[in-house]
Parts: structure tokens; sequence; C-alpha cells
């Protein structure tokens, strides 16, 4: 092989690394993208669709697998033991939020007690 080929076989392998590189870190961005898309709740039957339920209560017995909504088990918001600890929109605990409904809170730091929920019936 003489210099001349040589340099374009590498430059058309290395045109084809950069081309497959960009095309994972694209794809995983999107995966990424999918998971900030599921909504957060703070009890069971709480979930706002299909196979967003938080544990193995839900009605076919294992967590994301639930038929629909307010089907899905436990709370998928993030954990937390009191007042104020919520870390986003929609993820307080009991109706002492600034909008009096569990799951209902504005942001950040305005939910109500923990997640999840406990002796708190469901409003909607």
């Amino acid at each position: 092989m003489d210099r001349r080929k040589f340099t374009q076989v590498m430059g058309a392998a290395v045109a084809g690394m950069v081309a497959g590189s960009k095309a994972v870190s694209q794809t995983d961005s999107l995966l990424l993208a999918d998971e900030d898309k599921k909504a957060k709740h703070v009890c069971k039957g709480r979930n706002q669709c299909k196979g967003q339920g938080g544990c193995a209560s839900g009605d076919n017995g294992c967590a994301g697998k639930n038929s629909c909504k307010g089907k899905g088990g436990c709370a998928t918001a993030a954990r937390h033991s009191c007042k104020g600890q919520n870390e986003c929109k929609g993820q307080g605990g009991c109706g002492s939020g600034d909008n009096g409904c569990a799951g209902k809170n504005s942001c950040k730091g305005k939910g109500g007690c923990s997640v999840p929920l406990h002796g708190v019936e469901k409003k909607k």
C-alpha cells in the first residue's frame, strides 16, 4: 500500500470513529431525557400513566408494570422525612404545602410532610 492509499484509509477510519462517537453520545442523551420526562409521584395510586408505579404493589405486581393511571405502586419522588425537604414541584408530602394537597406543591421546598405519604387520603 502506498502512502497516498494509506492516508485515505486512515482518514476514512478516523471519520468513522468520530461519527460513531457522536451517534452514541446522542443516543445516551435521548435516554437520559426520557428518564427526566417520567413524572414523579408521592404515593401509591398517584401515578399519571401506565408503567409509572414505584414498587411491587401495583396491579401487575412489579415496579413500573402497572396497567394505567392510578394503578401504580408506591412513591417515585425522592423520599424525605419532613416538610420543606422536597426536591421539586409536585413532590411534597401531606396537605400542608403551599397548594394544600399532597403532591401539589409549587416548587422545591414548598411541599408538606414526608414522602412516601403516611395516613393521608388520596386527594386529586
